[in-house]
């Protein structure tokens, strides 16, 4: 009987070259520049920045929205992506073609993607006639654009995916026996699916929260598009104004670094509740 043994130092380390140069590049260098362009000063390091951020209440808006957004985002995309997955499992021509569904809005960038559903969700847009003048559900078009639903839903069908594609991987892999045995047992559909799939596919819905939440959080050509006055106050326009509107950089790495420390934070509870679910099993 042979086993496979874990590849050696000398082996492991020029394979994990690439990988690490990338993430120095694109992620801990352009960080540590906000970082240092937040905290400098004309005498020295500063926090006054950050102090007058966080004390700020005109701060607080835009955080929670931001964060609101992210979370409203990640709830309704857990929730659509169960029932999508029961529909792929029951064939696989219907499977195939829902991930192909699903996985559509990966393929459009954001700008356009937000301009798109702009256009689509309008008053005059082909939503809105298709329910007033051609269904006749709607004696008024509905108002989507520019607003924090529209918003959402905006952000739902594009971040979306990487939450619906890991949770239709998981119910597809999940073994129907387990299912059959607890309906042999007494339980009703409802009490199998929390006490049997749930547990088994939370890992994979957990993930896909924490990417859906992501991208959702640092997104900033959707809010800027399809936000109306308010909800597109989000932090990332915000820094994009303060860069774009008052030069002013230490300001808008400031909130950066805000927002990376954020992300990092959920990132890093959300990953314990993933392993503690796990560890559970």
């Amino acid at each position: 009987q042979t086993y496979l043994s874990a590849p050696r130092l000398p082996i492991l380390v020029p394979a994990l070259v690439p990988g690490l140069v990338i993430v120095f590049a694109l992620c801990v260098y352009p960080l540590t520049l906000a970082i240092l362009a937040s905290v400098e000063g004309e005498t020295g390091v500063t926090f006054e920045r950050y102090i007058a951020f966080l004390t700020d209440r005109a701060s607080y808006a835009p955080l929670l929205r931001t964060i609101g957004l992210a979370l409203a985002t990640t709830v309704v995309s857990v929730v659509i992506s169960i029932p999508i997955a029961y529909a792929a499992r029951t064939s696989r021509w219907l499977g195939t073609v829902l991930r192909l569904l699903v996985a559509l809005p990966l393929a459009v960038p954001v700008l356009i993607a937000g301009y798109a559903l702009t256009l689509f969700f309008s008053t005059n847009g082909l939503f809105n006639n298709v329910l007033v003048r051609v269904l006749g559900i709607l004696e008024d078009p509905l108002i989507i654009s520019y607003t924090w639903g529209g918003l959402v839903l905006a952000c739902v069908w594009r971040f979306f995916p990487y939450t619906g594609l890991l949770v239709i991987s998981a119910i597809t892999a999940l073994e129907r026996n387990l299912e059959n045995a607890a309906a042999s047992a007494g339980a009703n559909p409802l009490q199998t699916f929390f006490r049997v799939t749930l547990p088994v596919i939370a890992p994979a819905a957990l993930t896909g929260g924490v990417l859906t939440f992501v991208n959702t959080f640092g997104t900033f050509s959707i809010p800027l598009i399809m936000g109306g006055s308010r909800s597109s106050e989000v932090l990332s326009v915000i820094a994009y104004r303060k860069i774009a509107g008052q030069f002013d950089w230490p300001a808008a790495s400031t909130i950066v670094v805000v927002m990376a420390i954020v992300q990092i934070a959920t990132l890093v509870v959300l990953r314990s509740a993933i392993e503690r679910w796990a560890g559970r099993r």
